[in-house]
């Protein structure tokens, strides 16, 4: 971290105001930018770089910043983000995706069950993942990140984000039972969802 964002968390960490708002208004627009691209709604992509600022003003005596406050504040924005889309998968929201991607096909309830059930199983598969490999996954199939951009933003080496790719992939099908068309429907359900 250079000595110019140093001087800047040291004044935020004594609660220096000017600083600090100076420091939202700097990173406000990219930060919003980057959740609504995960949560697609502006309402809630609002409150989550809200909420990531309030909870560093809140902690600020405790801010630790190892490299630079850019990564810091999309890492904290990623994983608000990611927390979001996680919460809002409800009943009501599944029902939705099943009506856009059933609008050429009939409305039969044995055939809605079997991708309730199919989507339930590639959200297991997605949940036991390693976190960082979870995290990879995201950013790549749903953030639509490169691999050298995930490897920037997460600070590791292209072959780790390559090695976690194969691995988190390799997983899911052995989740699924090796049904690669089971798993290309989900990964359109999912994919459908999130608005891509």
């Amino acid at each position: 971290m250079s000595s110019k964002e140093q001087d800047i968390v040291n004044a935020i960490r004594t609660h220096d105001r000017s600083v600090f708002e100076t420091l939202y208004k700097e990173h406000y627009r990219q930060l919003f930018a980057l959740a609504f691209r995960y949560v697609r709604q502006a309402p809630a992509a609002e409150e989550i770089v809200h909420d990531v600022f309030l909870m560093i003003w809140k902690k600020a005596d405790q801010l630790t910043i190892e490299y630079s406050i850019k990564s810091y504040l999309y890492k904290s924005v990623v994983n608000a983000s990611l927390n979001f889309i996680k919460k809002e998968k409800t009943e009501r929201g599944k029902q939705e995706i099943y009506l856009k991607v059933n609008v050429a096909e009939t409305n039969e309830n044995d055939e809605r069950e079997q991708q309730e059930a199919l989507l339930a199983n590639l959200e297991n598969a997605i949940d036991i993942l390693p976190p960082k490999c979870r995290e990879v996954m995201y950013l790549s199939r749903f953030g639509k990140l490169k691999q050298q951009e995930i490897a920037d933003q997460m600070q590791i080496s292209v072959k780790t984000v390559k090695n976690h790719l194969t691995y988190g992939f390799q997983k899911i099908r052995e989740h699924l039972g090796n049904r690669p068309r089971q798993l290309w429907i989900a990964a359109f359900i999912l994919l459908k969802y999130l608005g891509y």
